[in-house]
């Protein structure tokens, strides 16, 4: 029996040794999602995390049937963040991102946004070369909140103006279903790095397929949500991916407010989601899945003599034929440019009527009612003219004598 006893103390051995490569990968593997998931500004400090935005961080549900912890499994162990503020709930993993030094705008831009993120959050540089993950996710944080206010400003409303629940009335009107513009969750965003990561997630819970950023709604739930990989075409530029952002997100916002019943016409959408973004770069200003921001492409930001020559040349559309534009992934480029360069008119001169005419558009239509095109050209006419005091006609004719005024030939 002795002699077995090497053997069988090798064999042992065999099989101790495995297990305990496997434990110490694990427990390496387990330390760096640590790390990973520790917040170097605030050290993950409930106080600091509160006073920079965030009101819940970890495990949580997300939309229609899954929550957190379901997307961690279906991606396989890739590290994401997940958080929440006041009006988004966040899944984040992208990576860092080395600020491009031969930009002056977006070097300007980021060092304007890290000294207001100074003032919120403990050791910030505001000398930062680089973005590592945590300073995106506050920055995309920012963001998202600053264009939140933006769009309840031109919607002219508060928080007091929406229901905290389904079936409240506010004042005796139809505000939507919940706190946030009219829906009754949050709007969910996530920003993988990897599209191999989004794609997972959007076989597993949205089962189809691409290679695109998406823009989608959960009907259950009634989540609107947005999501980008940094390897989408032209991500990886931030300034590109943040005019990305805030174009996809303008539209998830506008269509969401008194609960999304039925969508805003698209030119408006549209055009505002372009009015936002170009705020941020003209020359970055993502508009469509084919056509993306190239440095090979030196004019095709350059919409206000575009829009001026087919004005003179008297090829530019009607409100009629803008007023039924296509979805922005079926619009051509020319009504890109067209539905801006009407949003822009209206900003540029009566912004105020935005919030009257995108309240009307978007007051319930009767339960059981297919809403049809001529309703909706209708409804459009009347709220042109309760929102700006103008008949589609006057639309035109004022439009193109402000763009001969304000856009240049060059």
């Amino acid at each position: 029996m002795l002699k077995h006893f090497p053997l069988l103390l090798l064999a042992i051995l065999l099989c101790v040794s495995p297990l305990s490569a496997q434990k110490g990968k694990k427990e390496k593997e387990d330390a760096a999602k640590k790390k990973y998931l520790e917040d170097p500004y605030t050290e993950n400090d409930e106080a600091a995390m509160l006073k920079a935005g965030y009101v819940a961080n970890g495990s949580f549900h997300w939309a229609d049937g899954h929550g957190t912890a379901d997307i961690d499994e279906s991606l396989g162990g890739a590290d994401v963040v997940w958080v929440e503020t006041a009006h988004f709930r966040y899944g984040f993993s992208l990576p860092l991102y080395v600020i491009d030094k031969s930009s002056k705008l977006e070097k300007d831009k980021i060092k304007a946004e890290l000294k207001r993120l100074d003032q919120i959050l403990p050791n910030i540089s505001l000398k930062a070369k680089t973005l590592d993950p945590w300073l995106r996710l506050h920055l995309y944080a920012m963001r998202a909140e600053d264009l939140y206010a933006e769009i309840s400003k031109l919607l002219g409303v508060t928080e007091s103006d929406f229901p905290t629940g389904p079936g409240q009335m506010k004042n005796g009107v139809y505000m939507g279903e919940g706190p946030y513009l009219g829906m009754a969750a949050k709007f969910n965003l996530m920003f993988m790095g990897k599209e191999s990561s989004l794609g997972r997630y959007r076989s597993g819970f949205l089962h189809n397929d691409g290679s695109e950023p998406i823009r989608h709604m959960f009907p259950r739930d009634g989540v609107l949500f947005f999501a980008v990989a940094a390897e989408n075409d032209g991500m990886s530029s931030d300034t590109t991916m943040h005019c990305l952002f805030v174009y996809s997100l303008t539209m998830n916002l506008l269509n969401g407010y008194r609960y999304y019943r039925h969508a805003l016409p698209e030119w408006m959408v549209v055009g505002m989601a372009h009015w936002q973004a170009r705020q941020i770069d003209e020359k970055r200003n993502y508009f469509t899945r084919d056509r993306v921001f190239s440095e090979d492409d030196k004019n095709i930001w350059n919409w206000r003599p575009k829009i001026r020559a087919r004005i003179e040349n008297g090829v530019a559309p009607s409100f009629t034929e803008v007023a039924v534009f296509k979805d922005p992934e079926n619009m051509k480029y020319t009504e890109h440019m067209m539905s801006w360069s009407r949003v822009d008119f209206l900003m540029n001169n009566q912004p105020d009527g935005f919030k009257t005419w995108i309240h009307l558009m978007k007051e319930p239509f009767e339960d059981g009612v297919t809403v049809t095109p001529e309703m909706m050209m209708e409804r459009q006419v009347d709220a042109l003219q309760k929102a700006w005091g103008m008949t589609p006609e006057e639309f035109d004719t004022q439009w193109a004598a402000w763009a001969l005024d304000f856009y240049p030939k060059k």
